[in-house]
């Protein structure tokens, strides 16, 4: 039994650190760009979010344990405009793990609704959300059975919906990136740095992605597939034991989406967030 636990905990930790990593998505159907649309995202086509569905498999030291999957689908408001649901899922014989984020998209900025997220293993299950009160600039949470609020201001994101944030920057030139994430019942800040393109065979095809590290004490690095409008296609994490975690792209239902890598700024650059 405890190396069966042993390898869940080891297991949801990869788990934990993928659902960071989330994709601005590609569209639903297949689109043939026309010259004019060509030339339109060569020169600059701002990521916004559409409908997409990844399968993902999870390996430990090389060995696939589990498959996950995420998707983001969307629905219409009243007003015209649109909120957009965004699913994380992963099973396992020893655990399950689901999360969902609710957000709006404004402007180009992400406007955060709510995140729930509920983990569920052989010694009982935890669960955690936070709802998001922009009229009060506050956040309401349900965290280990207890209830709260916390200050936020513009800006703050969940930490489902952290890829929109870190694909935008990167897409704009910047190789450091912070992001202010709200952590169960309060804010961090989380510092990234892009590492520079990288060509990746796929089950999926040859992608051209940009590999973006986060900086924390534990080693851990993601790809993003530029074509699929910055979908997270490879996530390894390295821990503290030696053990390496790798999340994989396994099935992708979208099209391909024609851009240009990014022009970085100096590695001295940060972005102002």
């Amino acid at each position: 039994m405890t190396s069966r636990l042993k390898t869940s905990q080891c297991l949801l930790s990869i788990i934990t650190a993928a659902a960071f990593f989330y994709s601005a998505a590609a569209q639903s159907t297949s689109p043939t760009p026309t010259t004019s649309t060509t030339k339109a995202i060569e020169n600059f086509t701002p990521l916004s979010p559409i409908p997409f569905n990844a399968q993902y498999d999870v390996s430990l030291n090389g060995n696939n344990q589990l498959k996950g999957s995420r998707t983001l689908s969307e629905s219409q408001n009243s007003d015209g405009g649109k909120t957009y649901t965004l699913e994380y899922k992963a099973e396992h014989l020893l655990f399950t793990i689901k999360e969902q984020s609710t957000f709006q998209w404004v402007n180009s900025k992400l406007i955060p609704l709510a995140y729930n997220s509920e983990r569920s293993h052989l010694f009982g299950s935890r669960k955690k959300n936070v709802q998001f009160d922009w009229l009060s600039n506050t956040a309401n949470f349900n965290y280990k059975k207890k209830n709260g609020y916390f200050t936020i201001e513009p800006g703050v994101i969940d930490p489902l919906s952290t890829l929109f944030v870190i694909a935008t920057k990167i897409q704009q030139g910047m190789v450091n990136i912070s992001v202010r994430e709200t952590d169960d019942n309060d804010i961090e800040i989380r510092k990234y740095s892009v590492d520079g393109p990288e060509m990746l065979t796929t089950p999926i095809g040859q992608l051209e992605t940009i590999k973006v590290s986060l900086n924390r004490k534990e080693s851990t690095q993601m790809w993003l597939a530029v074509d699929l409008n910055y979908l997270a296609v490879k996530v390894r994490k390295e821990g503290k034991n030696g053990d390496t975690y790798e999340l994989n792209i396994r099935e992708y239902e979208g099209p391909k989406i024609p851009r240009k890598l990014p022009e970085f700024k100096s590695k001295g650059a940060r972005d102002n967030t």
